[in-house]
């Protein structure tokens, strides 16, 4: 089933009221919450907007990928390492290919430091399509590979 978004729907039912509280069309928290949530999530995000600037990243122990405060509105292809030499080239792929709309998502994952790491770079756009920029979302998956069998609160946590 496809649902038929409309902008001006989408941005009259998304808005902050003066005391904080923020209203999407799917519900409302506050700005303690939002944060405290994106932060203790066991995967990392990174937001670029549409002039490919780094300009959002969770803050939490578990990253994969060292930020700082630093590097925000910093072009993100500056943050990535000149070796080994396929990144750069692959990053710059990645966002072109969102900025042209020939793609909308790229996923991956290798060992790195003895983990998984799983990265998916999603292109973000309005209801009319127009690009905004694009997250990345990355994590240690090596603790989910294995997950084998059903483990449900009912069941004490057994897995095979």
């Amino acid at each position: 089933m496809t649902r038929e978004r409309n902008q001006k729907d989408e941005d009259t039912k998304t808005f902050i009221e003066e005391q904080g509280l923020i209203h999407l069309p799917t519900g409302q928290f506050d700005l303690k919450l939002l944060r405290t949530m994106l932060n203790m999530m066991p995967f990392e995000i990174d937001l670029i907007d549409a002039d490919d600037n780094f300009i959002y990243f969770t803050d939490s122990d578990t990253r994969m990928h060292h930020r700082t405060t630093e590097q925000l509105n910093q072009e993100l292809l500056s943050l990535h390492p000149e070796k080994p030499e396929h990144i750069r080239p692959t990053v710059q792929k990645i966002l072109e290919s969102f900025h042209d709309g020939t793609a909308s998502h790229y996923e991956q994952w290798f060992p790195m430091a003895g983990k998984t790491c799983y990265i998916n770079y999603y292109a973000l756009r309005d209801c009319d399509g127009r690009y905004l920029g694009c997250m990345e979302f990355t994590g240690d998956i090596s603790r989910i590979q294995g997950l084998r069998g059903i483990r449900t609160p009912h069941n004490s946590g057994k897995s095979e």
